[in-house]
């Protein structure tokens, strides 16, 4: 009976997709530590992320980035302020013992962000999906964010597509190669 079970088990764990980390890959090499800058004004906010633990189907906290005035953020800090309490609560669920996630800061376009982490995240019956992050510096700081690629854990627009089979490339429309700024 014992073997029965441990069968049942391991055939269960067998199809889990845990993540796999290509940062410092060749194939991710066109990423990792490469130096981008941001194309438009962003928030930075505390977030959901993909867990990059290798747990299937699972998120963490973490920082996230979106540019300001899509996907449902406000048009600026200030007005962003002005409804800090409601958005908070309508933008960011929290769930069951957790404290309300909220905006850490505003960053301008043509800031840099220094990408640290390439994985390929394993998110159960839906499979897999790209979790890119970076550096960013925020009030003096460095601070990780990850950019959004899934609609599990991410607010649009996506800067990357999540869903691609291969390493994916950053929407230019976000970020631009720091070679190529002013």
């Amino acid at each position: 009976m014992r073997l029965i079970a441990i069968c049942i088990v391991a055939c269960v764990l067998g199809g889990c997709t845990s993540s796999v980390d290509y940062t410092g890959s060749k194939v991710a090499a066109h990423l990792t530590n490469q130096c981008f800058y941001m194309t438009k004004p962003t928030f930075v906010f505390e977030g959901r992320c993909a867990d990059l633990t290798g747990i299937n189907n699972n998120s963490e906290f973490c920082n996230g980035i979106q540019v300001v005035g899509e996907g449902g953020f406000p048009e600026s800090w200030d007005a962003y302020v002005q409804i800090r309490s409601s958005f908070d609560k309508n933008m960011f669920d929290r769930l069951a013992f957790e404290k309300q996630r909220s905006m850490l800061g505003y960053l301008d376009s043509g800031e840099k962000i220094i990408i640290t982490r390439v994985v390929h995240h394993g998110w159960g019956t839906v499979g897999r999906f790209w979790a890119v992050r970076g550096e960013v510096v925020l009030s003096g700081r460095p601070i990780e964010v990850e950019l959004p690629s899934s609609y599990l854990v991410h607010h649009v627009p996506f800067w990357l597509d999540g869903r691609e089979k291969s390493v994916p490339f950053i929407d230019s429309s976000f970020v631009e190669r720091c070679d190529k700024s002013k």
